[in-house]
């Protein structure tokens, strides 16, 4: 009995070391054009009979992280950096991202943990650190909005106004995934005249929130200056930028999707 208990517990090991050594990790850095501040995107791959999976990113001292407010994966702020967790892994595998801003022009490592289990069995893969030069090397810049900028302009077709969404902290309102809390704050501005009949339609929602679309704007990297809010029917619909012509409509449509695929549905739609 002895020996066949070793057997199974040596069959077992080798099969976790080698659905942990088929996991691969893709690091992608992004840095702010306008601010110190580093979006740090992450893919994790090879995992894909996983049912719940963890990672877990130990920043350093002195360095801020930021998780965006929304996203596939539930996020939690650590004592030492940040967690995410996913329940559905897939062939797509775990994606997380979150923003650093660092307080000194130095190499910043930080410790990266992936586990994730299969059945009864947990898997501990090896992951080397990421290791991120500030100030010394060349990142390929990101233009969208982070969740520190947070206000942004809609202009309403439905009743001809605009106004500016604040989103701002609120101890007494319910906590949202996060763990952090918000309300929302509207302001009447002026509104800017259209200078085009047509746009790249994002959303249409049948139960309307500023936040949740302001999320989505996160989440893909959309500058914010330039949303159009439509009540059709028992619709909002929600799309971005005016353009003169259809033509000139695709075109911005297409580049938009090159950057990000997960806008493949967008479409041009005709404001009047």
């Amino acid at each position: 009995m002895k020996i066949v208990f070793f057997t199974n517990f040596l069959s077992l090991f080798i099969l976790n070391g080698l659905f942990a050594a088929n996991v691969v990790v893709n690091h992608t850095v992004e840095k702010n054009s306008e601010k110190n501040e580093y979006r740090v995107t992450s893919v994790f791959l090879g995992a894909s009979e996983a049912e719940f999976a963890k990672v877990s990113f130990k920043i350093p001292a002195g360095v801020n992280v930021i998780t965006p407010s929304s996203g596939v994966n539930v996020s939690k702020k650590e004592s030492d950096g940040v967690s995410f967790y996913s329940f559905s892994v897939g062939d797509e595998g775990v994606t997380t991202v979150f923003y650093i801003q660092p307080s000194a022009q130095e190499d910043i490592s930080i410790g990266v943990k992936f586990v994730y289990a299969v059945g009864e069995s947990k898997m501990k893969p090896d992951i080397e650190n990421l290791v991120i030069s500030i100030g010394s090397a060349e990142y390929p810049l990101y233009q969208g909005v982070t969740p520190e900028d947070n206000s942004f302009v809609i202009k309403d077709l439905s009743n001809k106004t605009s106004y500016a969404l604040v989103v701002a902290e609120d101890k007494e309102s319910k906590l949202i995934a996060e763990n952090k809390v918000s309300k929302e704050v509207t302001e009447k501005i002026e509104r800017i005249s259209d200078s085009g009949n047509y746009s790249i339609q994002l959303l249409s929602l049948s139960d309307y929130s500023d936040i949740r679309v302001m999320e989505f704007c996160i989440k893909h990297k959309l500058k914010t200056g330039d949303l159009i809010k439509r009540n059709v029917g028992n619709l909002t619909k929600v799309s971005i930028g005016t353009y003169d012509s259809k033509e000139a409509a695709n075109s911005a449509k297409m580049k938009m999707i090159s950057a990000d695929a997960l806008l493949y549905d967008a479409f041009v739609v005709k404001l009047k």
